[in-house]
């Protein structure tokens, strides 16, 4: 039976396709509409400039240009990625060689690949005639460019649109009006215009995350500052300057950055709370590791198996009373910073003590239960990183109310994806604690089996709990983006994209 073909999803008529970018460029003037925006945020704002569902998708890629158009107009040229098919081209007649970035034009004229190349490079972009993202990907990640002018088909379009919310990158897409593999077709004087669009005000360049983390990771390399006269002083600063992630001081930096117009130039302020998050943050591994008998962290001896758990009680403690001392040398709102720490500090102590009450237990944790302490246990640390950098900065409380609700969403996702990682490569030597073995109890009843049972793994392949495990992390994904909705600061909206993306993978 033939398949019948879908009708694309681009107005064949210039005059439709106009009145349509108007009306996108009316609605996100009139709802002040900040970027990235989710898929799902495209798609609800698009369903409202236009009633026809075959020309959602489309009204999607117009709303995306809109939000992003002022960006990308303040991004020098030379910053820009100007990308092209190359179904443009004449198939029979093109001379143009292809390597494995794509096509190399030779402006013979035959197409208008030529023409928008000479015009784009002109200005100083660069130019990729190619199909697939790989290639863009690695200019991206490389800092090679800032922005992205692309000429595709709507279906491809459709498929960028998470990527680049996700690493909240500026571009704006053009549909082809006919689409296929050959013969297909643009509007040109609309890709001429995306190409030469030019603003006069100065660039806001997105945060130097690699920079910020070089900044936060020399807070704590060895230096006089950290050195003592007392033993357990010592342990307790070689302990706070052991390598880890650090996620928390971190984020910290990133927000207070943010709400700074991008500035690098960090005061001696935020290096102090910087370094209080990481005093709590090391305290409670000290504590858990104690609590869950653990024999290593970073490769190493945990710190009870090195000196005991008498000495590793007290420097986690010590490192607490250091974290609320570095808090209070703060001289600017100095009450409402040491108050979000602490009603921090005290949601997580609860977490912890909801999961080693339930660990000793007969039976397993349920899903929920497993969920609501990730909120309680893993969230906070991410809360008071955040809203200590925006309290510094100024903030208002709806703003800490939005990283509140962003925290929590992504506490629980870094979560969940931690317990998938560490059952994948084996490194979960107890999964009483995980959701992987309470997604299994919720469809399967454990009461008999224990979490290091050698039927564990057939059980869970069995109950596909990982696929489950996952479907929850995409969950919680996506609702740590929707949180950031309200969001009207473009920067910080940005940076928390993006910095989420490289803590759970890609949104």
């Amino acid at each position: 039976m033939e398949k019948i073909k879908q009708p694309y999803g681009v107005p064949p008529g210039k005059d439709q396709r106009d009145a349509l970018q108007q009306a996108a460029c009316a609605y996100v003037a009139r709802h002040q509409l900040v970027p990235p925006l989710s898929m799902e945020e495209l798609r609800d704002h698009a369903s409202r400039i236009t009633h026809h569902s075959s020309l959602i998708d489309y009204a999607m890629v117009l709303l995306n240009n809109e939000v992003w158009r002022e960006t990308v107009a303040s991004i020098p040229y030379e910053r820009r990625l100007l990308l092209l098919p190359q179904c443009l081209r004449d198939f029979k007649h093109c001379p143009a060689e292809i390597d494995e970035f794509g096509l190399l034009c030779e402006e013979c004229g035959r197409c208008n690949i030529g023409e928008l190349q000479a015009l784009a490079e002109e200005l100083g972009y660069v130019v990729l005639v190619a199909e697939g993202s790989t290639v863009v990907s690695k200019l991206l990640e490389g800092g090679k460019v800032d922005a992205v002018v692309g000429v595709s088909c709507l279906n491809a379009l459709e498929k960028s649109f998470p990527h680049m919310a996700a690493g909240a990158i500026p571009g704006l897409a053009i549909p082809l009006t006919i689409d296929g593999c050959i013969g297909t077709e643009m509007d040109l004087g609309h890709v001429r215009d995306a190409i030469q669009l030019k603003s006069d005000t100065p660039w806001e360049n997105q945060l130097d995350l690699d920079r910020l983390q070089e900044i936060v990771d020399g807070w704590f390399a060895p230096s006089r500052e950290w050195e003592t006269e007392t033993r357990t002083g010592q342990i307790a600063y070689e302990w706070l300057l052991k390598d880890g992630k650090r996620w928390r001081p971190f984020l910290l930096a990133c927000t207070y950055s943010a709400l700074n117009e991008g500035s690098i130039d960090l005061p001696d302020e935020i290096r102090r709370l910087a370094i209080a998050v990481e005093c709590f943050h090391k305290a409670s591994l000290a504590h858990d590791d104690i609590e869950d008998a653990d024999d290593l962290r970073y490769g190493e001896p945990t710190l009870h198996r090195q000196y005991g758990i008498p000495v590793a009680l007290n420097v986690g403690d010590l490192l607490v009373g250091e974290g609320y001392r570095w808090i209070a040398s703060v001289a600017t709102r100095t009450v409402e910073l040491l108050r979000i720490a602490a009603e921090n500090h005290h949601t997580l102590c609860l977490g912890q003590g909801e999961e080693l009450y339930g660990l000793s237990r007969e039976t397993p944790f349920t899903a929920k239960e497993a969920i609501e302490i990730f909120r309680r246990k893993t969230a906070p640390a991410f809360g008071v990183s955040l809203l200590l950098g925006a309290v510094a900065a100024g903030a208002d409380d709806t703003l800490l109310a939005t990283l509140q609700s962003f925290s929590e969403s992504l506490g629980i996702a870094y979560q969940i994806r931690d317990d998938i990682d560490e059952y994948k490569t084996g490194e979960a030597v107890d999964l009483r604690a995980s959701l992987l073995l309470a997604l299994a109890n919720d469809h399967k009843p454990l009461e008999w089996l224990r979490s290091d049972s050698p039927n564990l793994s057939h059980i869970f392949d069995e109950l596909m709990v990982v696929e489950k495990a996952s479907q929850l992390l995409e969950h919680y994904k996506n609702e740590a983006v929707r949180a950031l909705n309200p969001l009207q600061n473009a920067l910080l909206k940005s940076m928390l994209r993006r910095v989420a993306t490289k803590m759970l993978g890609g949104i």
